[in-house]
């Protein structure tokens, strides 16, 4: 017995929610354990004497915000077809706000960096993961912004 397209919605509406929450943990671990050793890097260039659990977070949120983004990407669930200018003008500039302090770390790290600022090279590697985890994420939330207000919201050209 096959179920009607109607009562798939849902489900698959919640698929949708259920696979952007878990990018969303990602994300908020992120900024949870990256933001204050960002402002401690900013504020003193000497090397930062990071714990082995502030080492394996971002790898724990690095694979969250992975496998939410491309099991979304292969499963394509739809996007609500609630409409809201507000609320998605809102989502839109959250999304762009969030992408802020990624943007600060690239250009730490890579382009402007202190003469006594240094980490092993594999932290290059995480940070750059974690940056373009980032990025996946964002492109989701700004996915969600776009179906709220009406626009053809998976412009796959992104």
């Amino acid at each position: 017995m096959s179920r009607s397209p109607h009562t798939q919605e849902p489900a698959r509406l919640r698929s949708f929610f259920t696979l952007f929450g878990i990018q969303t943990v990602g994300a908020a671990i992120i900024y949870w354990n990256v933001l204050p050793l960002y402002r401690l890097a900013i504020a003193d260039a000497k090397p930062l004497q990071v714990e082995l659990e502030a080492s394996i977070w971002p790898l724990v949120a690095i694979a969250l915000i992975q496998s939410g983004y491309w099991i979304s990407r292969r499963i394509q669930p739809p996007l609500p077809r609630f409409r809201n200018a507000l609320l998605g003008l809102c989502i839109l500039f959250l999304a762009r706000m969030g992408f802020v302090l990624p943007t600060s770390i690239f250009g730490f790290v890579f382009i402007a960096q202190k003469h006594d600022f240094q980490i092993p090279a594999f932290r290059y590697g995480v940070i750059l993961a974690g940056l373009f985890s980032l990025y996946c994420y964002l492109q989701d939330f700004e996915r969600l912004g776009r179906s709220f207000l009406g626009r053809e919201a998976d412009s796959d050209a992104n």
